[in-house]
């Protein structure tokens, strides 16, 4: 409800052009201007009728009272508060993004990541590894150590090979390299584009990430398998086990196979033999595969083998154990229109976004005219030590820091505002270059300062984003200030809620209702007998425990239904079938003796609902009338001036 209330008046981002500043309303001493309202008005009314005078006219009355409301929410300073500050700053922030991101480099990063999705590349890899910020001492020899290779592969020397001689990945010692078949966003950024921008059968040229230097070469590439659902039973061989316990796995697992392919149940195989007990309870089901992901290379390869629903992988043998392995379902990969929201967002929490960012940052800098004063950095330098990746640096109060190092626009950083930002690194990390260290830091401190500055003048830069925001911090002291005075009010006021339904009780009554029992008789003599007690105005417990009394399970009640014509098919259906009048006063009995059942239908005269039957749509009424003696106190309590040739003026 929250949400929906905040976002009546936040549908769309679109920049209406506007006049010169004309106040419309006022409510005592704040001011509304002409913009605002139309703002508001033409985003709730698309209609080109509606554009006229008289519409205005109408629709002001829900705008004054939606204003009132606010107003009121500002006197008694709920705009204040701790929690609605960090609830409109954390609105602000995610309605800030789209004026934060270039959105042409945007819509290129989520082509090229669905395009990159239409297929999987199988790949090889040589790391020689190096921190990220590693010293330019380390750097060159990392980066001498990958040439090495590179120049023997040119020279024709075998990967595979060079990869056990040289690769300092881990995985090197059980994969050679190799490292599968992968897709989009399943490595970082840079791998990725490497991978899909060299051909099969080709290697790369060497190229860097935040693990350190690669060669990556493509062993195949294949239109995308997307994902598969997949069911397995396993037969669990502990590594170091004997021969024997591996042998009796192995023809246990061919017997269940065997069975299977005779028209044995999978899941029922699965969940009687399955030693994954895990997934046996749900007939071995292990969800969804998709490549690259958290399966064992082997265990993948064998699923993506499979070619439709229903069949049998061969048994396969890991360092787990014997799976027989079961496709259940494809998905392969979906129309754009229908991931480009989810490629959206997993761009958004990607390295992928520095692309969009950095197109941003450039065009402020020439924006706003960004000066960097580079000579100024070189005597940190010295003042930043080594201790600042023990978290123990400390900066002599007595330095002279005001030498600046960046302006813009109408603002200027110095030193000082530098080795504050630089603060925030005095942390236990691992040691860097001290120089790189700094440089790297003021790069990032001029992006962050340019885009902080650009943040906090949306409003001003753009009216759009201006009313959006007044929108959310209206709709927000709206949605607070409602729920104390009226929704939870109506909930919480039980004694209110009761004398509103006792005045208004005659509102809320039931039609006629139609009591619907169907018993269920040990024999025919008991049927017959309670036919002859159905006609008493018994209720259903004397009724039983009068036939009950020798026997307690002689007649039993087996349906209840008490309800209008129309709430319930079924009750429809027996209405129907045994020709009860409608509205008419009368009890009606239909034996069954096949089935020594006996359904009883009785005719309930209308009468008035429960405060509990129909509490729902009482406390709605409830909630009405406190709203608008709310509005009737406002309207008494604060001065409201329309400027009604202000509306005309607009209406034009």
């Amino acid at each position: 409800m929250k949400n929906l209330l905040i976002g009546l008046f936040a549908l769309c981002l679109l920049t209406p052009a506007f006049a010169q500043e004309r106040i419309l309303l006022e409510i005592d001493d704040e001011k509304v201007n002409a913009e605002e309202f139309l703002h508001i008005y033409k985003k709730n009314n698309t209609d080109v009728d509606a554009m006229s005078y008289e519409a205005m006219k109408e629709y002001m009355d829900l705008f004054i009272n939606f204003k009132l409301k606010v107003h009121e929410a500002q006197v008694l300073r709920l705009d204040t508060t701790r929690a609605f500050k960090q609830e409109l700053s954390g609105y602000r922030s995610q309605l800030a993004q789209p004026y934060l991101t270039d959105k042409k480099v945007e819509d290129e990063l989520i082509a090229e990541a669905y395009e990159r999705m239409k297929y999987d590349v199988s790949i090889s890899h040589i790391l020689i590894k190096l921190d990220d910020n590693a010293s330019p001492k380390d750097t060159l020899i990392a980066w001498d150590k990958i040439n090495q290779v590179y120049n023997k592969l040119k020279k024709g020397g075998d990967f595979v090979k060079l990869a056990k001689e040289h690769s300092q990945d881990e995985s090197i010692t059980h994969n050679d390299g190799n490292l599968g078949y992968r897709t989009v966003f399943g490595l970082v950024y840079e791998f990725e584009s490497y991978m899909y921008e060299t051909r099969v059968g080709e290697f790369s040229k060497p190229f860097r990430t935040r693990f350190g230097y690669h060669i990556l070469m493509v062993n195949d590439k294949r239109p995308a398998k997307g994902a598969y659902k997949v069911a397995h039973i396993m037969m669990i061989v502990p590594q170091g086990s004997g021969s024997n316990l591996d042998k009796k796995a192995q023809e246990d697992i061919a017997d269940l196979k065997k069975k299977i392919e005779d028209g044995a149940d999978f899941a029922e195989i699965a969940k009687e033999h399955s030693q994954d007990r895990r997934t046996a309870e749900k007939g071995g089901e292990l969800g969804w595969i998709t490549v690259g992901g958290k399966m064992i290379k082997e265990f993948e390869n064998a699923v993506f083998e499979l070619e439709k629903p229903g069949d049998l992988a061969p048994i396969l043998k890991t360092n787990y154990g014997y799976h027989l392995i079961k496709l259940l379902e494809i998905e392969p990969i979906k129309p754009f229109d229908q991931v480009k929201h989810d490629i959206k967002s997993k761009i958004s929490n990607s390295a992928r976004t520095s692309r969009s960012r950095e197109s941003v940052i450039k065009t402020l800098k020439a924006e706003y005219n960004v000066v960097e004063y580079k000579e100024n950095i070189k005597p940190l330098y010295k003042i930043v030590t080594d201790s600042i990746f023990e978290g123990t640096w400390k900066v002599d109060e007595n330095l002279d820091l005001t030498a600046k190092l960046l302006s813009f626009s109408d603002k200027d950083y110095n030193q000082k505002d530098f080795v504050n930002y630089l603060m925030k690194f005095n942390r236990k990390q691992n040691p860097q270059n001290i120089d790189i260290f700094v440089d790297q830091a003021f790069d990032n401190f001029v992006n962050k300062m340019i885009m902080m500055y650009e943040e906090d003048i949306l409003e001003d830069k753009y009216p759009a984003f201006k009313y959006l925001i007044k929108e959310y911090h209206d709709g927000i002291l709206l949605f607070e200030l409602t729920d104390k005075t009226v929704w939870s009010k109506a909930i919480t006021d039980t004694t209110g809620l009761e004398n509103f339904y006792n005045s208004n009780k005659e509102k809320y009554s039931w039609a006629y209702r139609y009591n619907v029992n169907q018993y269920q008789c040990k024999d025919e003599k008991t049927l017959n007998t309670l036919g002859k007690y159905i006609s008493k105005s018994w209720s259903e417990e004397k009724l039983l425990a009068k036939l009950n009394k020798k026997d307690t399970s002689a007649v039993v009640l087996i349906k209840h239904e008490l309800c209008e014509k129309g709430a319930k098919h079924e009750v429809d259906k027996i209405l129907s079938s045994y020709d009860v009048k409608e509205n008419q006063m009368s009890v009606k009995v239909v034996k069954d003796f096949d089935n020594l059942s006996l359904t009883s239908v009785k005719v309930v005269a209308p009468q008035i609902k429960t405060l509990n039957e129909a509490r729902g749509v009482i406390t709605a009424d409830y909630q009405n009338l406190l709203e608008k003696q709310w509005i009737a106190e406002l309207q008494a309590k604060y001065k409201v001036v329309l400027h009604d040739d202000v509306l005309k003026k607009i209406a034009e």
